[in-house]
Order: structure tokens, then C-alpha cells, then sequence
């Protein structure tokens, strides 16, 4: 077991403002300090998270956030390298299937021998729905025009891989901009997702940190919501034992064992695992 040991600097976290709510006139006018307001947090360190007026924080439900100290683990690991995997093209059997068998189902059968890559296809399923509109910022030109306005040109490719996908605006007036994020190349219509954001409409809503947010409604449209040429590939995964040696990224699981002073955040019987020797019970104070 290693230890690590690292100070905090508790006055980062101590509130050391006081919000004109607190501050009264007494009999004789003068302004004090009302000390026993449920807003002074002076010298202090809240339970819970406080605005600069000493007022709770809730979150979306309305509820109290905890107010907690963060501590950032950098962790060392070792392990061994097992190999690489790799994915072989996939070909048929001499005996390619030429007709799909009825009621074949690849979620039940697995993998058919013979059976070529469209006999997994299958109808595709149009997906709609609503979302923000920040993904219009990736189909604006780098120009502007003469009001400082952001330019939308028609079927300008704006994607990083210009030679298979094709992201950008197919339509633009002052009602909407219609755009395609991740198409095809080859097949614009048919393929990626699109979006429509209306230039006229707002959506407000409030996130998971109870922040409002308010941006021009938007909806998108995909067609590629079944298996089909474009999201469907077979490979076989096979392990090349060559390359034992080649570091690549594994999957890693760590224990960590978080003592706070005399205080474990851990059960005891936890702790147990990390014991090797006699001088490991010393060290987790008998």
C-alpha cells in the first residue's frame, strides 16, 4: 500500500464576505453587524453551498447542495501487456447464402455462416426530436457579413474529414437554417443527421445544475436509425500474438483507500484486503 499525503488550505473554502442582509442600524442608528442571521457565514465553512448573499443554493428539485472538498487522486498503475487485437476483414464462406433465411434474426442467431453483410440490414427507422442549437456553430463560415452576422453558406463542407463526411448548411432564409452534421459523402440525402433551428423561437429549460439556458429551437431528423451500408460492418476480432510487448490501452481497476485522519472512508473489513504483512497493521494503526 502506498500513501499519499496532501494538505488543504481550509481558508479557500472559508467565507469571508458579509452580504449587506446581515448588516442593521441599532438604537442609536449606527449599522452593525447581525451576527445571529441565518445569512452570516462569516469565518465559516457552510454545510451547504451559499450565493455572496448567504442564501442556500438548490438545485433543480429544490433541494440543498452539498458543499464538499475535492481532492484530485493522480494514480500510478502497472500492468502487463497481453497482445493487440486487431479486426480482419470479414469474407464469406465458399458457400455464400444468396437468400436470407425467413425470419432471421441476428440478435438471435449470431453470426450465420455465409451469410453476407446485408443479410443484417434491415429497415431503417427515422428518428426526430428536439435538441440545443449549439451544434449550428459547426457549419458557419469563417466570413461575416456587413451587420457582423455569421454567414451560412450552401452546401459549404465544414466537416474535419471533407473527403468521406459532409457537415453543413443546406438551407438558410430568415425563418431557419436547415444543416447536416456526419453525412455520407456520397449519399448527403440519405445519410447523417439534420437539423433544423429556427431563427425566430426560443426554448428556455434548466440544466442538471439548476442554470437556465436559452437557445433558438431546433429539431433533427435521422433516417439512419436501422442497420444498413452505412453503420453496419462485419470483422472478425482476432488477437495477433506478435505483438505481445505492444503497449496498447487497457481496461484497469483501481483500489483506493481514503483514510481522513483518524477516520476511514472505508470499512475496516475493507481495509483488511491491503494488509501483507505485520508492518501493515502498524500502519493502519493496529
Amino acid at each position: 500500500m502506498k500513501y499519499v499525503k496532501k494538505k488543504i488550505n481550509l481558508e479557500n473554502f472559508t467565507v469571508r464576505n458579509i452580504p449587506s442582509t446581515v448588516i442593521v442600524e441599532d438604537s442609536t442608528g449606527k449599522k452593525v453587524i447581525d451576527t445571529s442571521s441565518p445569512n452570516y457565514y462569516y469565518g465559516t465553512i457552510p454545510n451547504y453551498k451559499i450565493d455572496k448573499n448567504g442564501n442556500f443554493i438548490l438545485n433543480s428539485s429544490g433541494q440543498k447542495i452539498l458543499n464538499t472538498i475535492d481532492i484530485n487522486l493522480f494514480l500510478t498503475q502497472k500492468y502487463d501487456d497481453m497482445g493487440a487485437f486487431s479486426d480482419s476483414p470479414y469474407s464469406a464462406s465458399t458457400q455464400t447464402l444468396t437468400n436470407k433465411p425467413s425470419g432471421f434474426n441476428s440478435f438471435t442467431y449470431g453470426r450465420l455462416a455465409g451469410a453476407p453483410p446485408n443479410f443484417y440490414y434491415d429497415q431503417n427507422n427515422t428518428i426526430t426530436g428536439y435538441t440545443d442549437s449549439f451544434k449550428l456553430k459547426q457549419v458557419k463560415s469563417y466570413r461575416k457579413d456587413s451587420d457582423g452576422n455569421d454567414i451560412y453558406a450552401i452546401n459549404l463542407n465544414t466537416s474535419n474529414d471533407p473527403e468521406n463526411l459532409f457537415s453543413g448548411t443546406l438551407l438558410d432564409d430568415n425563418e431557419k437554417t436547415v444543416y447536416k452534421i456526419g453525412a455520407n459523402i456520397d449519399n448527403i440525402q440519405n445519410t447523417g443527421i439534420e437539423f433544423t433551428t429556427f431563427k425566430n423561437e426560443l426554448t428556455k429549460v434548466e440544466n442538471e445544475y439548476g442554470k437556465n439556458l436559452t437557445y433558438n429551437t431546433t429539431i433533427f431528423k435521422t433516417d439512419n436509425g436501422g442497420w444498413n451500408q452505412y453503420n453496419t460492418t462485419l470483422s472478425a476480432t482476432t488477437k495477433k500474438e506478435e505483438y505481445l510487448g505492444v503497449v496498447f490501452n487497457p481496461e484497469v481497476d483501481s483500489g483506493v483507500f481514503i483514510n481522513r485522519g483518524i477516520a476511514d472512508i472505508f470499512e475496516r473489513h475493507a481495509l483488511l484486503s491491503e494488509i501483507k504483512s505485520t508492518n501493515d497493521i502498524d500502519t493502519n494503526r493496529g
